[in-house]
Parts: C-alpha cells; structure tokens; sequence
C-alpha cells in the first residue's frame, strides 16, 4: 500500500489537492487553467507551490497509477492481463483513494506549449492500442467510484464513458466539462443525455459538430463557455447548429472566451445578448483580422462586466469598455505594438472615463500618451496592479525613467504592484525610484528590466558587478520595507497569483 505522505505528494505534484482524509474531503485534480486574473488562492508574493504551467512529473504520475491500477477490479484486471498488459501484483490498497478524486483530467502541458495525454507519457512502453485499454479501464473505475464529480476531461476520448456503471448516476452531477471535435457525435449526445447541470464547459473547436451543439442545448446551468482554437470556416452569414446552441445560452452566460474569426453576423449576434457577462476574453488567433474588427457592434450594455481580456485590436476594446456602467475592475490588453498613436490614447482616455473601479490593468504604453497616462492614474483611484509593456527593449531608457517619475507622482494609494515589460532602465533610476517610494505602500516588483541584463553589451566582470549591486538594491529596500517582494523570472505573470476576482 502507498504510504500516506507520498500519495499526497503525488498528487499534489500531479496537479491534485489533498485534504486530511480523516475528514473525508476531497481529493481533486486541479481544472485546467483560463486565461483569468486570479485562479491561485495565494497571498500577494507569494508562488504557489506548484505553477499552473509546471509540466507534469512523469515519474511521480506513474507511483499514482500504480496505486490505481492496484484498486481496478478483477474484472478489468483479468481483461488488461490476456492483452499483454503488465500490472502490479502488491496487495491492493485498504483505504479507496479513488473515490475520493471529484476532478479528472488527463492532458497536462508540455515545454512545447502544448498538452500531452498523461497515459502516453505513464504507458510509453506500450503501443497506442494498450494504451487506450488501459485507459478505458481507469476510465471505468473512475465513473464508478467517483460519487461527488464535479470535473471531467474527455478531449479526444471515444469510447462511450457514459454507458459504463455508474454513469447515469455519478456524471449527472458534472458541472465542468472539456470536449474536443475528436469526440465523435454519439459520445457528446450520450453526454447530453445524462448531464444536464454543466456550469462550465471547455470547447477545443476545429470543426463542426452535431453532438457538441446538442450537448450545449440540454444544458439548464451553463454559465461560461471557454472556446479554444476557434478555426471553424465560416464564410456565410449562416449560422451553424453550434453557434445557434451558444447564441441560446447567452442571456445566462457569465464568462464567455473565444476568438473572432471570419464574419461578424455570429459575434454581433451573440454580443448583443451577453446582459449577464462578467467576464469577457476575445481573441483573433490572425490578429489582424481588421476588416471583421470594425464590423463588430457592441449595442448593449455590460453592467456586470467585471474582468475585460482582450488580444484583438485596441479600437475593439474601446468600443467594450464604453458600453459598461462603471463595472470593471480588470482590463488586460495584448499585442499593441500593432495600434497606432489615436488608437492607444482613445483607449486610454476609454479607461478613464469608464472605468472608476478599475483595480488591475495591463496597456500597451507609448511616451507620446504620456500626459492621458496621468489622467488614467488620476481618475482609476483604486488601481493596485499595473502590467505596463512596450514594443522593444532597446529604446531610449529615458522613457523608461519618465514612466517612474509618473508612477511617482500620480499613482493612486493601492497601487504597489507593478510589471514592466520591456521598460527598460539603469539601476540608479531605479534606485531614485525606490529612495522616493518611501511614504507608499510596499511595493511587489514583478520581472523588471535593468541593465545588467544586456551581457552583450557588459564584460562579464560588468554584469557580474552589476547583478551584485542590483541585488544589494533590493535587498536594502526591503530590509527597510519600500520592497515587499521583487520577482525577476521573466515567465512570472503576477496577476495569475492573486485570487480576488474569481469566476
């Protein structure tokens, strides 16, 4: 039998959270991670013991199967065994650890950037038939001990999860779903069938299909729909069954990400219903779809729009954050090295007279809008996070010093965490910065451009002194509390760290 401490961490390095089992809580795997501000549950600075993006430990994942094939029962036991299939031969567990999983999911990301089937990587050593028996069976054990399912991953899975025992009554209860077009069309309406309560459901869509749109209509409680990969070809205005199914839906839809694609009779249609919508993350995976962009209408009102994610063009924000009622709190912009000058301060100036209530904002930053920058400051007075980028590194790092003098002068009381990306500065203007910080609020540093880390143009004596004396700055700074915490990993992205608008 595993001993206790190393299942947990098993677990909790495979993605799961524990619980003292003697309280009978659960035991989950963590769902998979949006594009939202704040999914951690940390406090400000800190990191989570385990990154959403960390890939999964393969070695530790296995001891995890192991300890759940040892619970498979005889039946699927005997099964695997006449097809060539080794399993442990310890005694099987007394306490049923399985029962206990309430989030099932078996994609984890890879350094690639992209998901990797746990089952390949645990079972490489056998071929991809084996390795769908395999996971056929855990897939059976699972539906049938799992009494309390909240979530559940069946991306590219066709075997018919939903006739084995314990189906109709443990996934009636799923209120998180992901699916993909590779599920065929009888598994997503033998789904639709018996689960009608999803509050969430994950959309990987490529093409077409009729069971996905049934599945979407059964639904009494959907809420948000996550779309990723949203490459369906559709050049009529025509809609298709699965856009009819989510244009149903919007009026109790909350959270809403997808990306704008070819034709704007679908989005225009769908936009003007979301009177519900809290959260709202639109991308165009071509980027510069313009044409599409400007025929976008944003008619209604969002009153209870609350967290804004945008990678489309800027003139497509502006016209979402005017059609609010003073509700945001988070505006988080991508890919403005594409706008133009007009384009970044009619956003900006947006900002500022929309968004009173804003508390984190990430903006593409150009010296020229300066002076509306001040404004935005001025009038967004609870603003406590702040991503700044800009489009290279190699510019004058006087801008880099104007941008702090600004912060200096003009920043609101809460605001005390700051990335800037791309705003690059010498060590003694930041120095300056933080020697006048003092009567403020600790500051969380997160990765912020310096000058020792352009080696190319230091000795390696320079940038070895350099470094010393960075890290001797921060050091002083928080010994005397202006510095909270100072990140320097550039991958770090503090607004997933904070767990105070959660959807």
């Amino acid at each position: 039998m595993f001993a206790k401490h190393h299942y947990d961490e098993v677990l909790n390095k495979f993605r799961f959270r524990t619980s003292t089992l003697k309280r009978k809580e659960t035991t989950t795997v963590t769902e998979p991670r949006d594009l939202s501000p704040s999914e951690s549950r940390a406090e400000p600075g800190d990191i989570p013991p385990s990154e959403p993006e960390a890939n999964c430990d393969v070695e530790k994942a296995k001891s995890f199967f192991n300890t759940v094939l040892l619970q498979l029962p005889e039946e699927s036991r005997s099964h695997l065994i006449k097809r060539g299939i080794n399993l442990p031969n310890q005694r099987k567990p007394s306490y049923d650890y399985v029962s206990y999983c309430t989030h099932i999911k078996h994609l984890y990301p890879s350094d690639e950037k992209k998901e990797n089937d746990i089952y390949e990587s645990v079972f490489k050593e056998y071929n991809q038939t084996r390795q769908q028996l395999l996971k056929e069976e855990i897939y059976k054990l699972f539906i049938s001990k799992c009494t309390s399912l909240k979530y559940l991953d069946i991306t590219n899975i066709n075997f018919q999860l939903y006739g084995f025992p314990g189906a109709e009554a443990n996934l009636s209860k799923l209120s998180q779903l992901a699916c993909n077009n590779n599920n065929n069309t009888q598994v997503l309406e033998g789904f639709a069938k018996l689960c009608k309560l999803i509050e969430k459901l994950h959309i990987n869509l490529t093409s077409l299909n009729p069971g996905l749109a049934r599945l979407i209509e059964e639904q009494q409680k959907l809420r948000s729909i996550i779309i990723k990969d949203n490459f369906v070809e559709n050049n009529t205005d025509k809609q298709n069954p699965i856009e009819q199914a989510i244009i149903k839906k919007a009026k109790s839809i909350i959270h809403l990400d997808l990306s704008v694609e070819k034709g704007s009779n679908f989005y225009n249609n769908l936009f003007s219903k979301l009177t519900d919508i809290q959260k709202l993350v639109i991308y165009d995976n071509r980027y510069r779809n313009v044409t599409v962009h400007k025929q976008l209408n944003f008619t209604s009102t969002y009153p209870k729009l609350q967290v804004l994610q945008i990678g489309i063009s800027f003139s497509v924000a502006t016209k979402i954050i005017q059609a609010t009622d003073d509700s945001l709190q988070m505006i988080w912009l991508d890919k403005g090295n594409h706008e133009s000058e007009d384009q970044i301060r009619q956003l900006v100036q947006a900002i500022s007279r929309y968004c009173p209530k804003l508390r984190y904002l990430k903006i593409f930053f150009r010296e020229e809008v300066l002076e509306d920058f001040k404004q935005l400051l001025d009038k967004c007075s609870l603003l406590e996070g702040l991503y700044i980028y800009r489009e290279s590194i190699y510019a004058d790092d006087n801008i880099g010093k104007k941008l702090l003098d600004v912060l200096l002068d003009s920043a609101p009381p809460n605001l005390c965490k700051f990335q800037l990306h791309y705003c690059y500065f010498k060590i003694d203007t930041l120095d300056q910065f933080l020697s006048k910080w003092t009567d403020k609020k600790s500051l969380y540093l997160y990765p912020i451009l310096v000058n020792y880390y352009e080696k190319r143009f230091l000795s390696k004596e320079e940038y070895v002194k350099n470094k010393i004396r960075l890290n001797d700055l921060i050091k002083k700074y928080k010994e005397e509390g202006v510095v909270k915490r100072f990140e320097t990993s550039r991958n770090f992205m503090f607004i997933n760290h904070f767990a105070d608008l959660n959807f």
